[in-house]
C-alpha cells in the first residue's frame, strides 16, 4: 500500500499470472484458465491488452 492512499500507482494497469489476477480474467472474460495465462504471456502485462486479446479470440 502507498504511503498516501490517494495516489493511484500502475499497479492497476497491470496484470500478473499470481492465481488471484488469472482467476479475476477468468471470471471477467469468461475463459478457461489456460487461455487467461495465454493472454498474459501473449498481449503481456497491460491490463487493456490481455482484455483485448482475449476479446478477439
Amino acid at each position: 500500500m502507498a504511503d498516501n492512499p490517494k495516489k493511484k500507482g500502475r499497479d492497476r494497469d497491470l496484470v500478473s499470472d499470481q492465481e488471484h489476477e488469472v482467476a479475476y480474467l477468468m471470471r471477467t472474460a469468461k475463459v478457461t484458465r489456460q487461455k487467461a495465462l495465454q493472454a498474459i504471456r501473449e498481449a503481456g502485462s497491460n491490463r487493456d491488452k490481455v482484455m483485448e486479446y482475449l476479446g478477439k479470440q
